[in-house]
């Protein structure tokens, strides 16, 4: 029998699969130090085969790094692609990555650079929106280097083994200390000081889950984004919308537009684990709008989580996954208490639907629940205590 569990972490999206020989975690929501005692309460299982991160949402990746330092087990972590390009830089001491945003961010100053001009862009998540589309700037750096058997570029091993966790000081730990008075002397503006901040943070999580993932002493397996010829992974799980990579080309760009790729929802990874013997598949789309892919042919009775928690931003998810003409979708939506979500797509499809948590009206409340469904004779089935979705 395979089971699927959507974990009820305080943010963001925990999903568990667990079918013949095989078992997958993918994102572990915002709680670092709160995750692993939860997935293990919830799943009642203390190991899996498979770890993936989709992308460096801190409520993705915040309790894939909690599970990695915990004493859960796994066999192999599977990591965007996309972290290779910043990752010789970022395991570098703090004041050196510290000085090169700090340049990259007056340069474009300098250069007027319209991303930057925009007075919301005080985050790396705005800004990767601002620079969707940006080309990466390989030049004469176009040339690529093999993974070593040990997974990891030759580069990176020897600062890998000395590196440890960013020690941040409370006032690294602060956003508020970056739109101080001396921060108006480097840039033309105290929006840019959160923006560098908010890269910090970034970065500090990319390094973090490296370094755990790399004392494990695993495989890792990187997937590069690439809608339009995905491969590599297991039978049990494959990549939707990104390749599996051997190779890793040298970055030829700023390290803050390389850094703002890695949290781009357009570049969330999304994997598909197909129909087995006696249960359908199940489609993890992260926080993707499935733009410019193939939905997989075999979606029949599958579960697909609700791209980045029901927003009706990734609205056209809904309509690529309807227009592959699947019969009886159930959408499983994970997600802390927000206003704006779910979306008016999400609330007007006709498939079943199940939440973590749904939103009520004003004043009222719903306490979070363990998603929890089973194979039955080739459908899945709600666990009795799992409510169908009943948001307003």
């Amino acid at each position: 029998m395979a089971r699927f569990i959507a974990i009820p972490v305080g943010q963001g999206d925990a999903f568990y699969l667990e079918r013949e020989g095989f078992s997958v975690l993918v994102d572990g929501g915002r709680g670092r130090t709160s995750f692993p005692f939860m997935f293990k309460s919830v799943t009642g299982v203390n190991s899996v085969n498979v770890v993936v991160c989709t992308h460096n949402d801190q409520d993705h990746a915040d309790g894939i790094l909690g599970f990695l330092e915990s004493a859960l087990q796994c066999d192999e972590v599977w990591l965007p692609g996309r972290w290779l390009d910043v990752l010789p830089d970022i395991l570098k001491p703090l004041n050196e990555v510290f000085v090169e945003l700090v340049e990259n961010i007056s340069d474009m100053e300098k250069h007027q650079n319209e991303a930057l001009r925009k007075p919301d862009t005080t985050s790396i998540e705005v800004y990767s929106e601002q620079i969707d589309g940006f080309t990466v700037e390989t030049g004469s750096l176009n040339y690529g280097t093999m993974l070593g058997e040990d997974w990891w570029p030759e580069s990176c091993i020897e600062m890998l083994e000395q590196s440890e966790s960013w020690e941040l000081s409370s006032h690294w730990l602060n956003p508020i200390y970056f739109m101080h008075p001396h921060f108006y002397a480097m840039f033309s503006s105290a929006a840019h000081g959160q923006l560098l901040w908010s890269a910090i943070d970034a970065a500090s999580r990319i390094r973090a889950i490296a370094i755990a993932a790399f004392n494990r002493g695993v495989p890792v397996r990187w997937f590069e984004f690439n809608p339009t010829a995905p491969s590599g992974g297991k039978a049990e799980l494959r990549p939707v919308n990104a390749s599996e990579i051997k190779m890793v080309n040298a970055r030829g760009g700023m390290l803050l537009n390389f850094l703002a790729l890695t949290v781009a929802n357009k570049e969330s990874l999304v994997f598909f684990s197909p129909p087995g013997n006696n249960h359908p598949g199940v489609m993890f789309t992260a926080d993707s709008d499935l733009a410019n892919l193939t939905i997989p042919s075999n979606l029949d009775y599958a579960i697909t989580t609700a791209p980045h928690h029901g927003s009706e931003a990734n609205a056209n998810a809904y309509l690529a996954v309807q227009s592959a003409k699947c019969s009886s979708i159930t959408w499983i939506r994970s997600d802390g208490r927000y206003r704006q979500r779910p979306g008016a797509s999400y609330l007007h499809l006709k498939s079943r639907r199940l939440c973590t948590l749904c939103r009520c009206k004003a004043g009222s409340q719903a306490p979070k629940q363990v998603v929890h469904l089973y194979s039955r004779s080739g459908r899945w089935v709600r666990h009795r205590s799992s409510q169908l979705c009943s948001c307003k």
